[in-house]
């Protein structure tokens, strides 16, 4: 990343490298809709100044976590202890959270997930009905796939005469559809996080 500029102009770089997603909580800027999204400075700049433009301290994050983040800076015994906050950059989300099975809430699976969860309050109302509509998502892509295979595997001549046309240039484009997803996954994933409402030059 260029240096030498000041932590607002990295605004757009930060939306992609965080899939256009808080750090934090994974709400997307979609998703988001009314919550502004931020530029959040992992080492608050109240402790550590001279961080505060260097790219590797930032974080893209909604305004909810960044609020209740704040200005918290660990000391360094308490860190080893693993109360600190989770690094979406540098870390695996799994490593330090996971689903606790019980109405869509996680729970820590290390002391560092434990303590962003608690402090970020991760199982706020509204991720937990985020997460309910993601999962009621992720449910239906198998069966849409399902049907794909269905249709591509039926016989075409068996339709009726006027269904046939149709059925074909259906399977043909849900076809393209599905090998075009597969070969751009990342461009998929970003276009369905980012949000058009939000001005490419907007400052944080």
């Amino acid at each position: 990343m260029e240096p030498g500029k000041r932590y607002p102009e990295y605004r757009q770089p930060l939306r992609k490298d965080f899939f256009y997603s808080c750090a934090y909580c994974t709400i997307t800027e979609f998703e988001a809709q009314s919550i502004r999204m931020t530029i959040d400075h992992y080492e608050p700049r109240t402790e550590r100044a001279d961080l505060e433009n260097d790219y590797s301290n930032l974080m893209y994050a909604c305004d909810i976590c960044n609020e209740r983040k704040g200005n918290r800076y660990p000391p360094p015994q308490a860190r080893t202890d693993g109360y600190r906050f989770f690094r979406a950059d540098q870390e695996a989300r799994q490593e330090h959270f996971r689903h606790s099975g019980e109405a869509n809430r996680v729970e820590g699976a290390t002391t560092v997930g434990e303590f962003t969860i608690k402090t970020l309050d991760l199982n706020r109302e509204a991720l937990l009905g985020l997460r309910d509509i993601r999962e009621r998502m992720s449910k239906c892509l198998p069966l849409i796939a399902q049907g794909v295979m269905a249709l591509r595997a039926y016989p075409i001549d068996q339709l009726p005469p006027y269904l046939r046309t149709r059925a074909l240039k259906t399977v043909n484009s849900m076809t393209s559809v599905a090998t075009s997803m597969q070969e751009q996954i990342d461009d998929v994933l970003y276009g369905f996080a980012k949000s058009e409402l939000i001005d490419p030059d907007e400052a944080s």
